[in-house]
């Protein structure tokens, strides 16, 4: 009877410790913890540690549960990239608003590039699209928070003017100026930024050089000293 009661207190204590598996899971939580899990993997291993089967052991769940509720990879990695842009936005959105279009210019893109130094992997996958669906309404708008706060800045300290979206100068603007960011970034996290200069390393840069070389991409001048103005129409 001892014996019997052993065997049984050893089963319940290897139930416990085993995985989570399908069965244990509601249909929302399943979902959650597959996003989850392929989150921590980009984090952790970038996009090429990635696969779906990966992600199904590291959330305890059936080889088959991704396919099933995201259709595939493009569908669970989509997910990710909504975390991505939710993400960068709280970086940028923690850079404040300044009345000075300098400052404020300066701020958000240096957030930005500090996004991509912190989350490599996740802002690698947010631009690639054949690993994410852009027809996903939700990617869309997710995608559209940083990108306005971006632009708008950069088209305050490019034209000093109240933007005046749809107009091809003030689009050809955002465009440049969210490209220079985009451009840095992407140098900085695969740490060819660093060999322009001397004494920086891929430890020191961020704080040490990053803060002066997006000041010199966008210097004050004289133009910044007027209050800003709405772009003349061309006759």
């Amino acid at each position: 009877m001892h014996n019997s009661k052993l065997i049984s207190k050893r089963r319940q204590d290897r139930l416990a410790a085993a995985p989570t598996t399908r069965d244990s899971y509601h249909h929302g939580d399943l979902r959650a913890a597959l996003i989850q899990a392929a989150d921590e993997m980009i984090a952790q291993n970038g996009i090429e540690g990635f696969s779906l089967r990966a992600a199904a052991q590291r959330a305890g769940v059936s080889p088959a549960a991704p396919a099933h509720h995201f259709g595939g990879a493009k569908g669970l990695l989509t997910e990710v990239a909504i975390l991505a842009y939710e993400r960068a936005a709280s970086y940028i959105d923690g850079a404040g608003r300044s009345e000075d279009i300098v400052t404020d210019v300066r701020a958000v893109g240096l957030a930005f590039i500090k996004f991509a130094v912190d989350y490599p992997g996740h802002f690698r996958l947010m631009f690639r699209n054949d690993l994410v669906d852009r027809s996903d309404p939700r990617l869309s708008a997710a995608s559209k928070g940083p990108g306005i706060r971006l632009g708008h800045a950069v088209l305050a300290y490019r034209s000093n003017a109240v933007p005046q979206p749809g107009s091809f100068e003030d689009s050809a603007e955002m465009l440049c100026g969210i490209a220079a960011f985009h451009g840095l970034a992407n140098m900085v996290i695969e740490e060819k930024a660093v060999q322009f200069f001397k004494g920086a390393t891929a430890k020191n840069f961020v704080v040490q050089y990053l803060p002066k070389v997006v000041d010199h991409l966008f210097p004050r001048n004289k133009a910044h000293l007027r209050e800003p103005q709405p772009r003349k129409e061309k006759a």
